[in-house]
């Protein structure tokens, strides 16, 4: 259950880091970096060396703990909208050979910049943006991002909403991967609650 719990916590903190781009034009570069890290990790043994310990995962885990709280009245409205997105890109990414694999060369092709580049300049950025929009924008379903109109105007800001985006999706094919599935929400909600809290409480750092 640790697994899919941190795999959702990492849907979650991408959620919240493309709220705060799209309604504020700001990503917190301590938060965002584990995750877009992900997305350049193909061959790693666990979900905890994925993100480099849990302790990188605590704004998604408090995030996930305040959803799966049936009585918190300070809910994320658009939260589930955007998991549920998550979920469904997640399917047809995972039925689509054609684009995992334009995916996966692109993604080949920008690790290239790490070279020389901070992983998250704002050329990084852009190439990882450019392979959410060359790849996942080509599936059925096109995640609706909403915010602040003259915000979501800025290129820079676009960059990084769909690199966000694409380390949403890596977490959701690996959630997909440890076992999760949507049934467990309504069944397991306690223990998926108790793991959340255990995680948050007991942090590894890598």
């Amino acid at each position: 259950m640790e697994n899919i719990v941190l795999t959702l916590a990492a849907m979650a903190q991408v959620i919240d880091q493309v709220q705060k781009v799209a309604w504020k034009g700001q990503m917190d570069d301590a938060e965002a970096m584990p995750l877009i890290n992900s997305v350049f990790k193909f061959n790693t043994d666990s979900v905890i060396e994925l993100y480099s310990g849990t302790a990188s995962l605590s704004s998604g885990l408090r995030t996930l703990r305040a959803q799966l709280d049936s009585n918190n009245p300070k809910k994320n409205a658009e939260f589930g909208r955007y998991m549920a997105n998550l979920f469904t890109i997640q399917k047809q990414f995972s039925n689509n050979k054609e684009i995992q694999e334009t995916l996966s060369s692109r993604i080949e092709h920008t690790k290239r910049l790490l070279d020389y580049e901070d992983l998250l300049s704002s050329n990084v950025i852009a190439s990882l943006a450019d392979c959410y929009s060359q790849s996942i924008s080509n599936l059925a379903l096109r995640i609706q991002v909403h915010g602040d109109p003259q915000i979501l105007q800025s290129k820079a800001n676009q960059d990084k909403i769909r690199a966000l985006l694409l380390a949403g999706v890596r977490a959701a094919v690996l959630w997909r991967q440890v076992g999760g599935k949507k049934r467990q929400f309504l069944f397991n909600r306690k223990k998926l609650v108790d793991t959340t809290q255990k995680l948050l409480t007991q942090p590894i750092y890598h």
